[in-house]
């Protein structure tokens, strides 16, 4: 995630990514840390790593949430 993501600084339930895309974030990656099931109200960070599943239409609309 980059720094001009509109999410940067704000909590991983704001982006609404399930409700949106039916896709999860199950885990971020922070630099040698990793939130495993990460909670609504985890904040993200730039340079976070986000690992998502579910179908590839899912996937590619929690990226595109996430770069705004």
């Amino acid at each position: 995630m980059t720094g001009s993501s509109p999410y940067a600084g704000r909590r991983l339930g704001d982006t609404r990514a399930r409700t949106l895309t039916g896709a999860s974030i199950v885990a971020v990656v922070r630099g040698d840390s990793v939130v495993a099931s990460p909670r609504p109200d985890e904040t993200l960070r730039a340079g976070d790593v986000l690992v998502v599943i579910g179908t590839h239409e899912g996937i590619a609309g929690v990226q595109s949430i996430i770069t705004g």
